[in-house]
């Protein structure tokens, strides 16, 4: 005894008949991408959740009252914090690449 197909849901049949969407490449080793680690994770992190980072920099060098020493000293902060991070990542990912791999 078979079963009778089961009727679609509604939505899922509207959607069924509408055109593929375009494949979307996530991979950052993927052909469109040339650079090794340029992803689409890369364009969001730096271009909109570091917006207002960049809005604050900007900020400290056009606003007014401008203390250029100031400015430099905070700049040079948040690259120190910024390497590090980025350096206490690197080390953790080797630690744990040459433990668990």
């Amino acid at each position: 005894m078979t079963a009778a197909p089961a009727a679609l849901p509604p939505l899922l049949a509207l959607a069924s008949l509408s055109a593929p969407l375009p494949a979307l490449p996530l991979l950052a080793g993927s052909a469109d991408y040339t650079l090794p680690f340029v992803g689409p994770g890369t364009y969001l992190i730096f271009g909109i959740v570091l917006l207002p980072v960049y809005v604050m920099v900007g900020a400290w060098f056009l606003g007014d009252p401008s203390d250029r020493f100031a400015n430099l000293l905070g700049v040079g902060y948040l690259a120190g914090l910024t390497t590090v991070l980025w350096g206490s990542l690197l080390v953790a990912t080797l630690v744990i690449g040459a433990v668990f791999f």
